[in-house]
């Protein structure tokens, strides 16, 4: 039985990437207020129960870590996941990165079972008298 697989392509697919940053030197958003949170809702939750029930977004904000080292945990991500960076651009304030990665072949598709091809008899009809 001959093999039935798909020939090699001649060239290498490629999937790709692009990832932007915004680079513009304005001030970081302010952090989360449950004073705020609560006047928005018209003091249906008061800023004590606000700050309780979410920490994390009302707590104590982590230290900032540089900006060098945020991209760097970002690009390891990504290399985790076999994206390879073949340049940068800036655009504007925009910092833009590009990757790519082989295309992963799709998998093929199975036959469906012998059984499922057959037609399946229909019920209620007779044959003939």
């Amino acid at each position: 039985m001959a093999d039935s697989a798909d020939p090699p392509l001649p060239f290498q697919l490629w999937e790709y990437r692009v990832i932007h940053i915004n680079v513009e030197n304005n001030a970081p958003p302010e952090a989360p207020n449950p004073q705020v949170a609560s006047q928005k809702l018209q003091g249906m939750l008061s800023p004590e129960f606000i700050a309780r029930e979410f920490p994390q977004q009302y707590g104590a904000p982590p230290p900032p870590r540089h900006p060098a080292e945020q991209l760097q945990f970002f690009l390891n991500l990504l290399g985790k996941e076999g994206w390879d960076m073949v340049g940068s651009e800036r655009v504007g304030v925009l910092l833009m990165f590009f990757f790519r990665r082989p295309l992963r072949p799709l998998p093929k598709a199975l036959p469906p079972p012998a059984s499922a091809q057959e037609a399946p008899a229909e019920e209620g009809l007779a044959d003939g008298p």
